[in-house]
């Protein structure tokens, strides 16, 4: 078990602005101990933890970061029954458990992100999906004002643009594309240039299944605008040229293609 005693005694100082030597002095032992359980390198004798605790106002558990060990244990639970729910198609009960979850982790960026997305899945009269999508649009809008993590508020960035397009509002769905970043800014392709080895090896063949993907949609795209099917063609030899004719990622990308 990995005990967060350190990090707890840290954090706790600090709200209290506290130094070291401070601590120490009140248990009688030297700030370097202190200093050492910090940084992680030891832990307090058990026999001082009724007066550490005491001494920060908190429980022993509390003390031991027992309480975060029991959220971090929940948190992978809830995540797990989501991910088990969404292979079954269990959208509803999915809502409802991103719900209950949200009122212990309120605004957790990954969380709404699951609430969103499971809003927009669920069944229903076409006013209950256009309420639903109304919804998932409005927990986006505030992933954007409030998510620190970069990737989700690119996800979320990207996702936000087709609920308004759903949602009949066009312009905010091009308003909102147009901050996206174009294919050359793409994170595949400036790790190219930094990777070496096994590591870019394994950039590059993962960046093949977004740029055929991307390769796809656009010759489709002039497929469809200039009438000419010669555009179709290329792409399926882009896919054969990638991953040959029997490849099960290559025919989800052709999926796409289908008209």
């Amino acid at each position: 078990m990995n005990l967060k005693i350190g990090e707890t005694i840290k954090a706790l100082r600090r709200q209290r602005d506290l130094t070291q030597e401070e601590v120490a002095a009140h248990l009688g032992i030297s700030f370097q101990s202190v200093s050492k359980w910090e940084r992680g390198e030891g832990y307090p004798d058990i026999t001082m933890l009724p007066a550490l605790a005491n001494y920060f106002h908190v429980t022993v558990d509390e003390l031991l970061g027992m309480d975060e060990l029991a959220k971090a244990e929940q948190y992978a639970k809830i995540n797990a029954q989501w991910s088990e729910n969404r292979k079954q198609g269990l959208h509803e009960q999915n809502v409802a458990l991103m719900r209950e979850a949200l009122k212990t982790y309120p605004n957790n960026a990954l969380l709404l992100v699951q609430l969103s997305a499971s809003l927009e899945a669920q069944q229903g009269t076409a006013e209950e999906k256009r309420e639903n999508l109304r919804e998932s649009a409005a927990i986006q809008e505030q992933i954007l004002r409030y998510g620190y993590d970069s990737e989700i508020r690119a996800a979320t960035m990207y996702n936000i643009c087709f609920a308004y397009w759903k949602l009949g509002e066009r312009k905010k769905a091009l308003e909102q594309a147009e901050k996206l970043p174009n294919l050359y800014k793409a994170r595949e392709n400036a790790l190219v240039y930094f990777l070496e080895g096994e590591e870019k090896q394994k950039n590059s063949r993962e960046a093949l299944v977004p740029l055929a993907w991307a390769l796809s949609v656009h010759l489709k795209a002039l497929a469809e605008t200039e009438g000419n099917p010669a555009y179709l063609v290329k792409a399926e030899k882009v896919l054969e040229v990638l991953f040959g004719e029997d490849n099960e990622l290559a025919d989800s990308i052709r999926k796409l293609m289908k008209p």
